[in-house]
């Protein structure tokens, strides 16, 4: 478990004044190809002039009812929705309400029932929420000697917050199962289990009720999803190039019925591992639906191999790859595309691995690794950049200290600035010294010193012409960053800010909290602006510097633990 974070020091309504806030939709998603009855609660909803998705594919068919604390309808989902988290946000006679995720699945779907939920095991796809901290859920069904079944528990990383445990009971109650987190980094349930004997069994879902644990009061919704796919555990390599063929190898367990496989770009609502600070590429756009089908897949003593033609025109960035098997469609994670020659995919075998580089004095050096980002389950790399005589120059472990969904990056990023110019050799290896399949990364190494990311809140801003609102800018500082920071609005001259150099970003003194440095800043609406939505674009240099760096917007999930971002494009202020 992760310790809590100083994130979101306001609630939306003090910023925003009265505009609507979704806090839970319910369920978390639904089957490609059918139409779902959806409800979204929250504060302020109603009158309802649209929900609006990411895609074309997902259609607000309209509302059924409609209150100012629940509108319900029916959403059309597309054949060929990408499987996956999509944007979803209501727009109401108010103005438009925070942005959510809705969840496309492949799997028919079902509601979990009080006191318990019994069913036929079968591919589907288990809907339920816990109403209060003492919430119990459980699935009762009838298991096969032999069969393999995979539960696996989706919340956090799909619009909801809640932390929680999966125990499979025999019909003694016996507990034949346990999984809390599925890998190192994501607060997740997944159990993969083969059945020791016939009879009856009790899937348990329990939540987490640590001393930080979350009320769950609002959005504890879940998506269970009860298949045969396969679980992937690692890929070699995590990279290709535009016009390059991409050969991948997928490590994991149950991989025997691959038949094909395929890459899509990733989209907005995809950043699982969307930690602050970052080093993988972000893009929240969502308009390229790519698609590249591999030549070739097969079967061999390592894992799936796939063979994957990368267009030429293939836009730099995130994809993600799938497997097709005889069970459905099984993610594998992320990759990035990406033209840069000197970028270095690797894999730790038998120990660290050592890269030449060369050191230029006077010229900042920077290295930094994608692993944990990309969704390596146990990865955690630690950079280390020795002199040619032998001596340690810098090293470097993780972007952030901690775990978690916000917090908590142990993927790596080296500054170092040389007084010689000489030859070097960069060590990768794991923190723990782990080595095997599972254990790549890619290592980027460039020329730049340390910067800054900026993020800001809240996403929903509505106010008339004449009012003055207020955004919050968060101060992002990358490892070795200590500069004064100057922020502001484009279009709002008035709307500027300050961060010292001195002021701490990391884990608070008991280490319980992430202190973030914060500036309030005040937009004016000059008087006469017509109503409807105005871009918000908030900018940030170096004090005295010129290159400039862009704010990021995010959708946010959750109470101030258990809390999940995404980006969000195009974030603007409401005029009513």
């Amino acid at each position: 478990m992760r310790a809590g974070l100083v994130l979101g020091l306001l609630p939306a309504a003090l910023w925003a004044g009265a505009l609507p806030h979704v806090v839970r939709v319910a369920p978390l998603g639904g089957q490609a190809g059918t139409t779902v009855e959806v409800e979204f609660r929250g504060t302020g909803l109603g009158p309802v002039r649209a929900v609006e998705f990411d895609t074309p594919e997902l259609a607000w068919l309209g509302a059924t009812a409609a209150t100012e604390k629940s509108v319900k309808g029916r959403v059309r989902i597309g054949a060929g929705a990408a499987l996956g988290p999509h944007r979803v946000r209501v727009i109401t006679e108010a103005g438009p309400a925070n942005t959510r995720l809705f969840n496309v699945n492949q799997f028919p779907g079902v509601m979990e029932v009080e006191p318990v939920t019994a069913l036929a095991l079968r591919p589907q796809v288990v809907y339920g929420e816990m109403g209060t901290l003492a919430d119990q859920d459980f699935l009762k069904f009838r298991g096969r000697a032999g069969e393999r079944w995979v539960f696996d528990l989706q919340s956090m990383e799909r619009g909801g917050f809640l932390e929680c445990g999966l125990a499979l009971l025999d019909g003694a109650g016996r507990e034949v199962a346990y999984n809390e987190d599925q890998d190192e980094y994501l607060e997740s349930p997944r159990l993969a289990v083969t059945f020791p004997r016939d009879g009856e069994y009790t899937l348990k879902i329990d939540q987490y009720r640590g001393p930080q644990g979350a009320s769950c009061e609002g959005d504890c919704g879940y998506q269970l999803q009860i298949s045969r796919l396969p679980v992937v555990t690692g890929m070699y390599p995590l990279g290709a190039r535009p016009g390059g063929e991409y050969r991948v190898t997928v490590h994991g367990e149950g991989l025997e019925g691959t038949t094909g496989a395929y890459l899509r770009r990733v989209r907005g609502a995809e950043h699982y591992r969307l930690t602050f600070p970052y080093t993988m590429p972000v893009d929240g756009r969502d308009g390229e639906a790519a698609v590249v089908r591999a030549k070739r897949v097969g079967v061999g003593r390592e894992g799936v191999e796939a063979v994957l033609a990368i267009p030429a025109g293939a836009r730099p960035g995130l994809w993600r790859l799938w497997l097709e098997t005889r069970h459905g469609v099984a993610e594998a994670m992320s990759l990035e595309i990406d033209a840069d020659p000197a970028t270095v995919d690797g894999v730790l075998r038998q120990g660290a691995n050592r890269h030449p580089v060369q050191l230029r004095a006077g010229e900042p050096f920077h290295a930094w690794t994608l692993a944990a980002q990309l969704g390596l389950p146990a990865m955690d790399t630690v950079l280390e950049l020795w002199s040619a005589e032998g001596k340690l120059l810098a090293e470097h472990d993780d972007l952030m200290s901690g775990q978690g969904t916000v917090i908590g990056n142990p993927d790596s990023s080296l500054y170092y600035l040389p007084r010689v110019t000489e030859a070097a050799t960069l060590v990768v290896r794991d923190r723990t010294e782990r080595t095997g399949p599972g254990f790549a990364y890619r290592l980027h190494v460039g020329r730049g010193a340390p910067g800054f990311q900026l993020l800001y809140q809240p996403e929903e801003l509505a106010g008339a012409a004449g009012e003055t609102v207020e955004i919050e800018a968060l101060l992002i500082k990358e490892p070795g960053f200590e500069k004064a920071v100057e922020v502001w609005v484009e279009g709002h001259p008035e709307a500027r800010g300050r961060f010292r150099a001195d002021q701490h970003f990391g884990p608070s003194g008991d280490g319980d909290n992430i202190n973030i440095p914060a500036v309030r800043l005040q937009l004016r609406i000059p008087a006469g602006t017509a109503r409807g939505a105005y871009p918000v674009r908030l900018r940030g240099r170096v004090e005295g510097g010129e290159e400039v760096v862009e704010g990021l917007s995010t959708l946010w999930i959750g109470p101030q633990r258990n809390d999940a971002r995404r980006p969000v494009p195009g974030p603007s202020v409401w005029v009513r």
